[in-house]
């Protein structure tokens, strides 16, 4: 599934490794509920295939909670992804998961990055562009304790200006 590739690379997030100069963690804000855009269905398939993607018990990552939804026959795809890591700067967790999504595993060229302060914790906005077409963006807010609450919309050639339109709402970006 081409579509998945975008959802799994949000959940590359597990790769931000802890560092030994970690400040004390600080609780992260609770992520509230998430509603779809309007016309979009559940997609429990997307849901289950992102968290056996993210989860690494190697790494101590855990999947505390991953939804996603659809609507296939605009094109139109979203993901959230909630994880629970060890506990890593902010800065350092950014530059890690945009330095993952230029991977050669997930192949995204990013743009339009706004990154966070180094604080206990952020939010990472970027843009990102896959191969055949498609698009999206992905926003992930980070904290110091390891908690990390992603939200990934991407959309492909089908009706592009619909999804981006519904993605950019979705965020919070305007009607």
């Amino acid at each position: 599934m081409a579509q998945l590739r975008v959802m799994i690379a949000a959940a590359v997030i597990a790769s931000c490794a802890p560092s030994e100069a970690a400040p004390q963690p600080v609780p992260a804000p609770a992520r509230p509920a998430i509603a779809a855009p309007k016309g979009w269905a559940p997609d429990p398939a997307l849901a289950k295939a992102a968290a056996a993607a993210a989860g690494d018990p190697k790494k101590a990552i855990a999947v505390t909670g991953s939804e996603a939804w659809s609507d296939p026959a605009r094109g139109c795809y979203g993901l959230a992804l909630d994880l629970r890591g060890a506990a890593a700067p902010i800065d350092a967790a950014a530059d890690q998961l945009i330095a993952a999504l230029g991977s050669e595993l997930a192949g995204a060229k990013v743009h339009d990055v706004q990154k966070p302060a180094a604080a206990p914790s952020g939010t990472l906005a970027l843009g990102f562009d896959l191969a055949r077409g498609y698009r999206g963006k992905l926003r992930v807010d980070l904290a110091t304790t390891g908690e990390v609450h992603a939200l990934a919309c991407m959309w492909n050639p089908r009706e592009p200006k619909v999804c981006e339109a519904a993605c950019t709402k979705w965020f919070g970006g305007g009607a």
